[in-house]
């Protein structure tokens, strides 16, 4: 059910299925899985949280099979302490054709507080998927998860690399990769703004085309500056100019 999974090995994330559409995802705090404060990176929670409603998915499908996230909604609940975090992800039941379903998740700290929930949509990816082998490199290249997803903040625009620590089996940047870094892309424009202190609180993407091997550009627009409460959009290009994923956020703090 579970197929090797480049970032999903580069990041030591753990995958178990407790029932049929259901998922258990668990990641160490690894160097490379934290943010700038010490604790699980807000990218990381959102890549759990794709990777735990994909496998429950994949949990359920009758014959090996290729599923791609289509849209991903996150509300971020509460913040988090240092540690583990546990993703739990349930699939719904899937139509006869089961060319598209959905999911749902959560993910909660060690003490069985709610960190966040998510609700996500998917598709069946197309025929004669390919699968890669596991990432096999040195987790301790990165000292934290930015530099693991390979972009520094300024400028009017992030271009970050899709290299093969950042794919999923079939050869294209993991959806949850791709959230990351439109969060990552809508904090580098908070912090123009002067934001810095600010959490995630709401996250919506939309994924349009696969993020293949190269890079990708990302762009932002504060949409609204608050007192305590922010609104951004964020979007991804690929090396040909499609279009790949587009994203919105609500972001909260940053000022007294």
């Amino acid at each position: 059910m579970a197929r090797e999974n480049p970032l999903r090995a580069a990041l030591g994330i753990e995958v178990e299925f407790p029932r049929t559409g259901t998922a258990a995802v668990r990641v160490p705090p690894w160097q490379a899985n934290l943010g700038d404060d010490g604790r699980i990176a807000p990218g990381v929670v959102l890549t759990l949280l794709d990777v735990a409603l994909g496998h429950a998915i994949a949990s359920r499908l009758p014959e090996a099979g290729s599923f791609a996230t289509v849209a991903l909604q996150v509300v971020i609940h509460r913040c988090w302490a240092p540690g583990d975090l546990l993703a739990q992800g349930g699939a719904d039941a899937l139509r006869q054709d089961w060319r598209e379903t959905s999911a749902q998740g959560k993910v909660l700290q060690p003490d069985g507080l709610l960190v966040a929930s998510a609700q996500g949509y998917f598709a069946r990816g197309l025929p004669g998927h390919r699968s890669l082998s596991p990432w096999t490199g040195d987790r301790g290249l990165w000292r934290n998860f930015r530099e693991f997803l390979g972009y520094a903040p300024g400028g009017d625009a992030i271009v970050a690399p899709v290299e093969a620590r950042h794919l999923n089996p079939d050869g294209v940047m993991h959806g949850g990769a791709v959230a990351a870094l439109l969060d990552g892309a809508m904090r580098c424009g908070l912090h123009r703004e002067g934001l810095d202190d600010v959490r995630l609180a709401s996250f919506s993407v939309r994924y349009l085309q696969p993020a293949r091997p190269g890079a990708l550009t990302l762009t932002w627009q504060v949409q609204r500056r608050g007192r305590r409460i922010h609104f951004a959009t964020a979007s991804a290009v690929g090396g040909e100019g499609g279009l790949v994923a587009a994203a919105d956020a609500t972001y909260v703090g940053g000022e007294d």
